[in-house]
């Protein structure tokens, strides 16, 4: 009387760990850019939201680097900006202090740097221009 086996062979196990193993080859590296990607979005909807700020604040005064009483703004912290509070620009990879801007009366910069360790080496650019320089490595 034959006895009826139950369970996988040794090759069945084999073949399943070495389909496991080419899936995760080709998804630990796609997940790696998306990480970056992301980080890189939240980069740029933070200086998307200041130059929003400093859009409105031209519309008035017709100047990049004057407030809307008509006074000098000095400071590089985007933060200090009318409109905008603490916390604002915080996100997931960027906090408020990651975010500088440099201000002149008919041009700006805005720069975004990563200051976790995560997101260190994430560096956004974005003038009046609405021209971007994206200092990162990434591969879609």
């Amino acid at each position: 009387m034959k006895r009826k086996r139950e369970g996988f062979t040794l090759v069945e196990l084999m073949v399943v760990a070495v389909i496991v193993a080419i899936l995760a080859a080709v998804a630990i590296p796609l997940m790696s850019a998306n990480k970056t990607r992301a980080m890189a979005t939240e980069a740029e909807a933070g200086l998307g939201t200041i130059r929003t700020v400093l859009r409105g604040m031209y519309a008035e005064t017709g100047h990049y680097n004057v407030d809307l009483d008509g006074d000098p703004i000095t400071s590089d912290d985007p933060i200090d900006l009318p409109g905008l509070s603490t916390g604002d620009l915080n996100g997931k990879y960027f906090l408020d202090g990651d975010y500088e801007m440099s201000l002149q009366s008919q041009t700006y910069t805005l720069t975004a740097t990563g200051s976790k360790a995560d997101v260190a080496a994430v560096q956004i650019t974005l003038n009046q221009d609405g021209d971007w320089t994206r200092d990162f490595e990434y591969s879609p």
